[in-house]
């Protein structure tokens, strides 16, 4: 008389199918270097954008940032209204953009913590459109005018540190 199999047995087994599934994912990923040209439609504005797996969500230079019908400083009960930005790339090239506010999220930096609203803005790359929500941030005094986060990557991207870059 044969024994059934035991939960161990089933566990490795479901454990090995779904390494096989992850490995077949990841080696289907395009494995990019950490700074990439892209363009985004609404400003038709080209960044130099850093692919940032440490970040969740992606990030964009904005400034002048006016909510119609918000207050002077962020509220989460802005989400659904418009706002209206300024979109600045690395050139100092730039453009006026409007969109509708998704969210009003808590962002932690290394410095503090504030609200930043969030857009869905649309990102080109190799021929293809990608809708990514953005949080809209003062980035003037940063090398990258564009952050790519987790979010965009998930697109079927990963990160090598050490690949030259593509820009």
């Amino acid at each position: 008389m044969r024994k059934p199999l035991t939960i161990g047995v089933l566990v490795v087994l479901l454990s090995a199918a779904c390494g096989f599934v992850a490995g077949f994912w990841w080696a289907e990923r395009d494995t990019l270097p950490p700074l990439e040209k892209v363009v985004v439609q609404e400003a038709e504005l080209e960044f130099v954008a850093r692919l940032d797996t440490g970040a969740t969500v992606s990030s964009i230079n904005a400034q002048e940032i006016a909510v119609i019908g918000g207050g002077e400083k962020p509220s989460r009960d802005d989400a659904g209204k418009m706002a209206s930005f300024i979109l600045v790339n690395h050139d100092g090239e730039q453009r006026q953009v409007t969109a509708k506010i998704e969210e009003v999220r808590g962002i932690r930096t290394a410095d503090c913590r504030e609200l930043r609203y969030h857009v869905y803005l649309t990102v080109h790359y190799r021929g293809k459109a990608y809708r990514v929500l953005t949080n809209l941030n003062d980035r003037s005094r940063s090398g990258e005018k564009l952050l790519l986060g987790r979010n965009w990557l998930r697109f079927g991207f990963a990160v090598d540190p050490g690949k030259e870059a593509g820009i």
